[in-house]
């Protein structure tokens, strides 16, 4: 069964307690339920990213798929159990142009998303090259963007998220590869439960710091080390029993990787345990 492009835009589950003091209705928003907001909303788009780095390091043989000129990289997301949770696959289409120095990639269109990407090999010089080559790649550059409507269960996202990753230490014999890299992302959407809607609007600044993968990636599916910061902002609002209560949220969440499938994040004094096949976090 496939899942399409970026699917599973955040849902953003927040804890509501009640509160009869609560001048403005029965709900009441502790800081606790932001910073659950606030994590909620980058764990998804944490383990897209490390999809992202896996898929891109396939273009370089670093995967499953070996002999990859020019990359071809065709970005759906294959639920697949044991490693990172969506194993991307490859397609034709993408093609060198030499007077921007970058492969582009026709716009992929699934589930009301539209995924957009291009990339660029590099030799020790920063010099454009045609073809990735184990020997003489230095470094690669990846944009990925993907915007649309989706669809989820008992609601929608509206999403629009940007990153630009760059890998290092490609040539030669390698045993390991660096990431480093910026990204943006803009979501908004709602849920309808029984009694209760929440509706949500956050963006990210979103920065990508040494994060250390190991070779072969078929056998090490998740980084070693380094973090993933997203400067978290935005408003929020509950409606149940006629009664609507919104708040602002406003929160630095700091993932850090240690080679499992398990990884720290961090918002505030509270930490939390981000399942990277899943994109669920765990408060600790």
């Amino acid at each position: 069964m496939k899942r399409s492009l970026l699917l599973g835009a955040p849902m953003l589950v927040l804890m509501v307690a009640a509160c009869s003091s609560d001048s403005t209705g029965p709900i009441s928003i502790t800081a606790a339920d932001i910073n659950q907001a606030a994590v909620i909303s980058a764990s998804d788009a944490t383990a897209e990213d490390v999809s992202i780095l896996s898929a891109s390091d396939m273009t370089m043989s670093g995967g499953a798929v070996q002999n990859v000129v020019g990359g071809g990289l065709m970005m759906s997301r294959i639920p697949s159990g044991a490693a990172p949770s969506y194993t991307w696959t490859f397609g034709t289409g993408c093609t060198y142009s030499a007077s921007t120095g970058r492969f582009s990639c026709p716009p992929m269109t699934d589930g009301g998303l539209t995924l957009n990407r291009d990339y660029g090999f590099f030799d020790a010089n920063q010099a454009a090259q045609s073809a990735y080559s184990a020997s003489t790649t230095a470094s690669a550059n990846f944009h990925v963007n993907v915007a649309g409507v989706h669809v989820a269960a008992a609601g929608a996202d509206t999403v629009n998220r940007d990153r630009s990753l760059t890998v290092s230490g490609l040539a030669g014999a390698e045993t390991s590869r660096t990431w480093n890299g910026t990204g943006t992302r803009n979501d908004g959407g709602y849920r309808q439960e029984t009694d209760v809607k929440r509706n949500y609007h956050t963006t990210d600044a979103v920065t990508v710091s040494n994060v250390v993968v190991n070779l072969p990636r078929s056998s090490n599916p998740w980084p070693m080390s380094g973090s993933i910061t997203r400067q978290i902002s935005g408003t929020a609002s509950i409606s149940r029993s006629g009664v609507s209560k919104s708040f602002a949220v406003t929160r630095t969440v700091a993932i850090t990787f240690n080679g499992t499938q398990y990884a720290t994040v961090t918002v505030g004094s509270d930490t939390y345990t981000l399942d990277l096949s899943t994109g669920v976090a765990t408060k600790n």
